[in-house]
């Protein structure tokens, strides 16, 4: 098995040949997480891209000690993904029946996509099972729907720090899929 962790490192040293075996084990896992959030394939293959561009230019910041590179990388890739939706000033939301009301651009989502979403949500939704209510909310906003801290606390009504906190302690008990 290929270790993420040296092929990042090796990254950092401007390793090509491992940056794409890096990319080749990776991108199929960050994609999905993008297309969750972003409701579009297209929309995620651009976000993707962006990431990993971060990822090459950041790799000499990863500190293996700190996380592992998925975890890592994915967290370089959500953060990309917010910040593209921030710019495009739209939110995914779901009215009560849970039905998107709204997607970027106007896409719609093919079968394809709906389903490989609707599953990932599945497998995420029995993985947090344990969790308390508030916890799950909170989850699922952030990593599908790509709130900020900031703003899960001004929907949730809660500190900061809480929602913080709570999410921390959510993505430890869950044990986020690398």
């Amino acid at each position: 098995m290929t270790d993420l962790n040296d092929l990042l490192l090796r990254s950092a040293s401007q390793d090509q040949k491992a940056f794409k075996t890096l990319y080749d084990l990776t991108s199929p896992k960050l994609f999905g997480v993008l297309v969750g959030m972003m409701k579009s394939e297209s929309i995620a293959e651009d976000v993707l891209q962006d990431a990993f561009l971060k990822i090459w230019q950041k790799a000499g910041t990863y500190q293996a000690s700190k996380s592992g590179a998925m975890t890592w990388m994915r967290t370089i890739a959500t953060n990309t993904a917010r910040d593209k939706l921030r710019a495009l000033k739209v939110r995914h939301y779901q009215d009560e029946c849970g039905d998107y009301v709204e997607n970027l651009e106007g896409d719609v989502a093919t079968p394809e996509t709906a389903h490989d979403v609707t599953t990932d949500m599945a497998r995420l939704l029995e993985a947090v099972k344990g969790l308390k209510p508030l916890q799950q909310e909170c989850l699922i906003l952030s990593c599908y729907h790509g709130y900020s801290h900031s703003e899960l606390a001004k929907k949730m009504g809660q500190p900061l720090g809480t929602v913080k906190t709570w999410l921390r302690l959510a993505k430890e008990q869950v044990a986020m899929p690398a």
